[in-house]
């Protein structure tokens, strides 16, 4: 042996101030309006409650909910293309990476259902091998409800490899699953295609967002899902209710919980 030690042997004798702080380029893919916003605002607070850096890009102009939530211009607010045009989105997407770099922070972005933006960009670019050679962790976030053509277009991203990342979640939105109807049987024809199966096998993990009800609420109320949790005060000058305070609470426990057993906690910016 020569005495040097592992990588990790090394990185944990470094001082803390040199160590390489873990960045990760997360990216929302699927079609609109399947939940991918409410998962990139929970992954958000999530990291921001550890005191990991994580910035913002919603490159969808047509539906900008995530910088909604995340105004620009304000401290942590998001950064948007100048126009959704696909040459604007594609500038706007090298600027947020290449000041990934230089800040060291985290990234999550949102296309909306800008499949040629990715396409192309991808080509172009070659986002995983990007994120290899710069030693960022890179997490594909497939969203899908439980209609049959929200996990085809999902299936249709991953297999056209637009954004092969190093690490992929499948989430199952419970929240779009209508009245009357379990999760279980709901989500039953997508858990038994093929398609998932080969999503499984090349290493995707499949976790479940659970239904929040009090979600419109919460909104309503200009809360955070931690800032509701913790009984801050909305727009009215008051808290939610202890029963949504609760309702949000056991949310974000079960959301931990899903990401935990998936193996994924870890893979979240």
């Amino acid at each position: 042996m020569d005495g040097i030690g592992t990588e990790p042997e090394r990185e944990s004798k470094r001082p803390k101030a040199e160590r390489r702080v873990r960045q990760v380029l997360a990216g929302r893919m699927g079609r609109g309006r399947t939940g991918g916003t409410t998962l990139l605002d929970w992954a958000i607070q999530f990291a921001r409650s550890q005191g990991r850096a994580v910035a913002i890009g919603d490159g969808d102009r047509r539906n900008a909910t995530l910088a909604g939530l995340y105004p620009p211009g304000t401290v942590g607010g998001a950064t948007q293309p100048e126009s959704d045009e696909v040459p604007d989105v594609k500038d706007f997407m090298t600027s947020l990476l290449s000041d990934m770099v230089t800040s060291g922070s985290s990234l999550v972005f949102d296309l909306g259902g800008g499949d040629r933006v990715l396409s192309e960009y991808g080509r172009d670019l070659g986002l995983a091998e990007f994120c290899e050679s710069a030693g960022i962790d890179s997490l594909a976030l497939y969203m899908s409800g439980p209609e049959r053509d929200d996990f085809e277009h999902v299936l249709a991203i991953w297999r056209a490899g637009y954004f092969n990342a190093k690490r992929s979640v499948l989430v199952l939105n419970e929240h779009l699953v209508t009245g009357g109807r379990t999760t279980q049987g709901a989500f039953n024809a997508i858990i038994n295609d093929p398609g998932y199966d080969a999503m499984l096998e090349d290493g995707v993990v499949s976790v479940f967002m659970p239904r929040l009800p009090c979600m419109a609420e919460m909104r309503r109320a200009g809360l955070s899902f931690l800032d509701a949790i913790n009984g801050k005060p909305g727009l009215d000058g008051k808290p939610l209710d202890p029963v949504r305070q609760f309702m949000i609470r056991t949310w974000h426990n079960k959301m931990l919980g899903q990401f935990t057993q998936a193996g994924a906690i870890e893979w979240l910016p």
